[in-house]
C-alpha cells in the first residue's frame, strides 16, 4: 500500500512517520521511523510503501502548528533519519507523540488540515 500525505494548511509541513517493521527493527521495537518530508501547501507527497494497515506520524509546521498523538513517542532528529522506534541517540531532538492511521488495507492520503 502506498502511503501519502497532502498538505492542506497554510504553511509548509515537516512529516515524520513510524510503521511496522519487524524484519528490520524486530530487536528495537518492531516500528521503523523516518523523516523529513517537507511538503509545501497544496503539495502531496509519497513517504511510505507499508503491507501493515496500520502506521502512524507526526507534523509540524514552520508556524509551530504541530499534528501530535498518543502512540509511540518517537525520536525525531534535526536532519533527515531512518532509524527504530527504540534507537535514541545524541542526536535526537526530541522523542514526540505521533497519530494512528488506519488504511484499512489500501493505498491512503492523510489530509494535513488546519
Amino acid at each position: 500500500m502506498e502511503i501519502r500525505f497532502r498538505n492542506n494548511y497554510p504553511a509548509t509541513v515537516s512529516v515524520a512517520v513510524m510503521f511496522y517493521s519487524p524484519g528490520t527493527c524486530g530487536q528495537h521495537g518492531n516500528w521503523g521511523t523516518r523523516g523529513w518530508w517537507n511538503i509545501a501547501p497544496g503539495q502531496m507527497a509519497h513517504v511510505l510503501n507499508t503491507e501493515n494497515r496500520f502506521m502512524c506520524y507526526y507534523a509540524e509546521a514552520g508556524d509551530g502548528a504541530r499534528w501530535v498523538g498518543n502512540f509511540g513517542p518517537m525520536y525525531v532528529y534535526r536532519n533527515s533519519f531512518d532509524s527504530c522506534l527504540n534507537l535514541g541517540s545524541t542526536a535526537a531532538i526530541g522523542r514526540v507523540g505521533t497519530r494512528q492511521v488506519d488504511t484499512g488495507g489500501k493505498n491512503t492520503i492523510v489530509n494535513l488540515n488546519p
